[in-house]
Parts: structure tokens; C-alpha cells; sequence
């Protein structure tokens, strides 16, 4: 029979064991909690607009709407220049750096410096299309969101087709009011949520590129009926 020391030392070196179990059940805890309120944070819903007949949403799962959303807002910022696009268009494209794949955001910049100083049929003749030029853009009157203007290529690609009306400004006077038809192109971009809470990017225009729109198109299936290149 055991003596009563040995029972004590026993009954120590339980105890002992148990506290370890303890300390590393809550630890296990901690890190649960840890990791399932990251996951909560990190998880992506895309609503959509109109909740009245209810809806099944998945975690990353944007739907056409909410990548017409995404493409208008950001071209819509890249284009709105307050008073002077010298200043106000670099401005703008840095904003949205986190929403711009790396080869347009490239494109945009150059654009940018192009447009500053551009030569006119190679005669040497520069013009300076920025310096002291407002901007807006916005959708054409009835020419908003409809299933027809999202085009889903799969793997995480669309073409966004916009409708969009722009005037510039000079001096407070009216240069240019057009609507002209953006084919944007959107892809999956989850590089940095912190960043990016949408996960999605601008890639650039799709064939064949922005187009002025010259009549009313007949139906948002196709809005890029009647419209002529501006390339």
C-alpha cells in the first residue's frame, strides 16, 4: 500500500498535469476565437439590390449587379476632375490604385502624361489636353443597370458595358458633352482586403474600346448599338 508521501507527490503530479491541460485547452480557445473573428472579418457578401423576394448569398460570389456597381464607381472617380485635370486626374488614379489590375493602372498613368503634352498629326504641335480642364461622368438617363450589361466570361472575368455621359469644363464654359459606351473589363482581384474590399479590379476596355454613342440603343441587352470608335 502506498504511502501517504507517495499519495501526496501523486496527487501533486496530477494536479500539476491537470493545470498543463487547463493552460493548453485555453490556448486552443484563444486561438479559435482568434481565427474564427479573423474569418468572420474577412468574409466577403455580395447583396443584392433588391431584397423583397429574399435572396441565397455565398461568401465571394459578386453578382452582375454588383460588378456594374463596382466598374461604374471606379471609372466614375478615375473621370471626375474638380477643376484642373493636370492635378486632379493623377490625383484620381492613385485613389483607386487598389482597384486597377497593374497593367491598367500603367495605361492610366501614361494616358495621363500623354494627355498633358500630345502632339497633333506629328506636325510638332503639342496640346495640352489637363491644364485647368473640369470633368464629370455619370450614366446616360435610362441607360442604367440590366442583366444585358454584364457579360460573364467565367474564371473571374466580365465586360461591363456603361452608358455614360461626360462634360468637360474650361474656364467655368462647356468643351465637350458626349455619351460614349465603355466595355470595361473586370476581373477577381483579392490581393489585399484591407485594401481592396471588393476584390474586384479594373483591367482596361474590351474590343472595341470606348465608342460615342450616336443614337438611343434600342434595349440595355445592346448598348453599344449605335455607336462610332473613338479610337
Amino acid at each position: 500500500m502506498p504511502s501517504k508521501r507517495n499519495q501526496l507527490y501523486n496527487l501533486d503530479d496530477h494536479i500539476t498535469t491537470l493545470r498543463w491541460v487547463i493552460a493548453a485547452l485555453l490556448l486552443v480557445c484563444l486561438a479559435l476565437a482568434f481565427g474564427w473573428d479573423r474569418a468572420r472579418s474577412g468574409i466577403r457578401i455580395h447583396l443584392p439590390p433588391d431584397l423583397r423576394q429574399g435572396a441565397v448569398v455565398r461568401p465571394n460570389d459578386p453578382k452582375p449587379a454588383d460588378i456594374y456597381a463596382f466598374a461604374l464607381s471606379i471609372i466614375q472617380v478615375i473621370n471626375h476632375w474638380q477643376a484642373d485635370g493636370a492635378q486632379d486626374y493623377p490625383k484620381a488614379i492613385e485613389s483607386v490604385k487598389p482597384y486597377l489590375t497593374p497593367r491598367y493602372y500603367a495605361q492610366l498613368v501614361d494616358d495621363s502624361k500623354h494627355r498633358i503634352k500630345s502632339p497633333i498629326d506629328n506636325g510638332g504641335v503639342s496640346v495640352d489636353e489637363l491644364t485647368g480642364r473640369g470633368r464629370t461622368m455619370m450614366p446616360v438617363p435610362g441607360h442604367n443597370y440590366a442583366p444585358g450589361r454584364v457579360l460573364v466570361h467565367g474564371g473571374g472575368s466580365w465586360t461591363v458595358l456603361l452608358d455614360l455621359h461626360i462634360d468637360e469644363t474650361v474656364k467655368s464654359a462647356t468643351v465637350k458633352s458626349i455619351n460614349v459606351s465603355y466595355p470595361l473589363r473586370v476581373v477577381s482581384y483579392d490581393v489585399d482586403a484591407n485594401l481592396n474590399e471588393w476584390g474586384l479590379a479594373l483591367d482596361g476596355y474590351d474590343p472595341p474600346g470606348p465608342s460615342r454613342l450616336l443614337a438611343e440603343p434600342d434595349t440595355a441587352a445592346n448598348p453599344a448599338k449605335a455607336t462610332t470608335s473613338l479610337e
